[in-house]
């Protein structure tokens, strides 16, 4: 098995593909952690909140982030990478705030954490990191609707797997000696989450649209 196992990448690394020009040599496995914040767009999308014995609110609704308030937005991503593939995961840290309440809502954060756990391939390509990957969404939400506040004392501490996540993301990145790295990074994330508010549950999807900038150290 050893002796396949090391064919296998001999071989991965002296195969030439029709996406491979321009790129640099392939080189090392080296493990990497990276840093990042930004701003981000929420996509106004269908929010349902059913709730035992009333009727359903529904409505489109738009989310803030506010990024830099309370705990800030932040992106963590620890990988391994041998160019031009990279492998990672990677934690979003992202907020939702909603903005337009109906009367019958009168909180409405998922502020803990919208958080996105995800698993990327990341591809060197003409000087950019070209990333896509999906994982799981994990929610603390912090709601009261018709005057019911939800305790936030289920789940895992607070924290619940809610639903699926995906991302495709462009970026640079910039070396600084042989260790030290930055980057800037745009992605589009995807989510739903179905969350428990006190005697119902909401179904929450989310589009969003990130701008990032990162620092980073190469191992």
């Amino acid at each position: 098995m050893s002796v396949l196992i090391a064919v296998l990448l001999a071989a991965a690394g002296h195969t030439v593909s029709p996406f491979d020009a321009g790129l640099v040599q392939a080189e090392r496995f080296h493990p990497y952690l990276s840093v990042a914040t930004g701003l981000q767009y929420n996509v106004p999308l269908r929010l349902v909140i059913r709730q035992s014995g009333q009727p359903d609110i529904k409505l489109t609704a738009h989310f803030d982030t506010r990024p830099f308030s309370e705990v800030p937005y932040y992106d963590v991503k620890v990988g391994m990478a041998r160019r031009p593939w990279a492998f990672e995961l990677e934690l979003v840290h992202h907020k939702l705030y909603l903005v337009n309440r109906p009367p019958e809502v009168d909180t409405f954060e998922i502020t803990h954490g919208y958080n996105l756990l995800l698993a990327n391939c990341v591809r060197d390509w003409a000087g950019c990191k070209l990333r896509a990957g999906a994982g799981v969404v994990i929610t603390h939400p912090q709601t009261m609707v018709r005057g019911q506040r939800f305790p936030e004392t289920g789940g895992v501490l607070g924290w619940y797997v809610s639903g699926p996540a995906a991302q495709v993301s462009v970026g640079r990145e910039f070396r600084f000696g042989p260790r030290f790295l930055a980057g800037l990074e745009g992605k589009t994330t995807a989510a739903y989450a179905h969350i428990p508010i006190q005697n119902g549950s909401a179904e929450v999807p989310n589009v969003a649209l990130h701008g990032l900038l990162s620092v980073g150290w190469r191992f």
